[in-house]
């Protein structure tokens, strides 16, 4: 006898799943198109964008009617679009603080790396974000391609030896967090702080912003030389350059700068846990006694399902990491503890983002 499916279950989530492909592939065209740029400007017809844009393929009508639909567009009774709130605030390069454009503009060559998930799943291999990371940064790349897993590997540093592709990893960690590095502004008590250091800065993002919300705050970034370009333009163009410094050398290696708070975030993102221990110990051995590390980043939840947002984050970290693992929360904290932190607390911040913190 066959069995018919419950009456009460549509087959559209799964499909919708399944093709949630198209809406993505939308919104990474039309960034790589210009669209949203050029509506930051000033609002345009179609006809307009499609001449301002050198756009002449059939389906441009549809595009911007999907992005509408997406609400990243609106579009008026006379045919005018502009951008919509959330593209406004977040996909507009002349407001450089809350763009995420420089994330997005990874993402989309990115793309072949996911087409590529079970053979990663089935190899073990990790994947080379590099060619990505060049078309990010301004030259013409592939998506990731797989390479071997090896566990003693870092995942950045060497990995991202040319000016394009540096370029292009900064613009990506710059773009993937500026509502988390708004949210770390204000649900950390940053009252009784004096100084600030931002473990793997890129180009300055989170200092920033907590430096432009804390008039009484000083800044250090540490990270590889090959970012100090990055960073002190950054931090130049948020007019807080006088209150930050960047401080060069090897995340591994090097001992880390002192101050009252340390931040690691993106530097994490790597998996290896050995990795993330030895960082770890290397902030503690950093901050003086009440000093306070600062973990902030996409974690799973304790029994790593939950949120929707969170495990495919995770996927993606472990997807690119030397020895395949995403992390939770609670193994976050654990490590925190073993080298020696205590009053450690759990806060979400944005999405799949949170953070935690220990004091020495």
């Amino acid at each position: 006898m066959t069995t018919l499916p419950r009456n009460d279950l549509s087959p559209h989530k799964i499909i919708a799943l399944a093709t949630a492909f198209w809406s993505s592939k939308v919104l990474l065209s039309a960034l790589e198109l210009g669209v949203f740029r050029a509506l930051a400007e000033r609002p345009r017809t179609g006809e307009e964008l499609r001449a301002d844009l050198s756009i002449e393929g059939r389906g441009t009508a549809d595009l911007f009617d999907s992005l509408v639909s997406l609400e990243l567009l609106d579009r008026s009774d006379s045919g005018v679009y502009r951008n919509a709130p959330h593209a406004d605030a977040y996909l507009n390069p002349l407001r450089p603080e809350g763009d995420i454009s420089g994330y997005l503009a990874f993402l989309n060559p990115g793309f072949a790396e996911w087409s590529r998930l079970t053979e990663d799943v089935l190899s073990g291999d990790r994947l080379d974000f590099t060619d990505a990371l060049s078309s990010s940064g301004g030259v013409n790349g592939g998506g990731g391609a797989p390479v071997a897993a090896d566990t003693q590997s870092d995942g950045f540093g060497a990995a991202f030896p040319t000016p394009d592709q540096i370029a292009g990893f900064v613009r990506a960690i710059t773009g993937y967090s500026p509502a988390a590095y708004k949210a770390l502004a204000t649900r950390f008590d940053w009252t009784p702080v004096g100084a600030v250091v931002d473990v793997g800065s890129s180009e300055g993002a989170l200092l920033a912003h907590l430096l432009g919300a804390h008039p009484h705050l000083h800044g250090i970034g540490f990270d590889l030389p090959a970012v100090r370009d990055r960073f002190t333009g950054y931090l130049d163009d948020s007019g807080v350059a006088d209150r930050a410094r960047f401080v060069a050398g090897d995340l591994l290696t090097d001992p880390l700068p002192s101050g009252d708070v340390l931040v690691l975030g993106p530097v994490l993102r790597d998996g290896n846990p050995d990795i993330e221990r030895l960082l770890i110990r290397k902030a503690y051995d950093a901050l003086g006694p009440g000093g306070s590390l600062l973990i902030h980043g996409s974690l799973f939840d304790g029994d790593r399902h939950v949120t929707a947002t969170g495990p495919p984050a995770g996927l993606d970290d472990s997807s690119g990491a030397a020895d395949g693992l995403g992390r939770t929360g609670a193994e976050c904290r654990e490590r925190m503890a073993e080298a020696g932190f205590r009053n450690i607390t759990s806060h979400h911040l944005d999405g799949p983002e949170h953070m935690v913190v220990g004091v020495k």
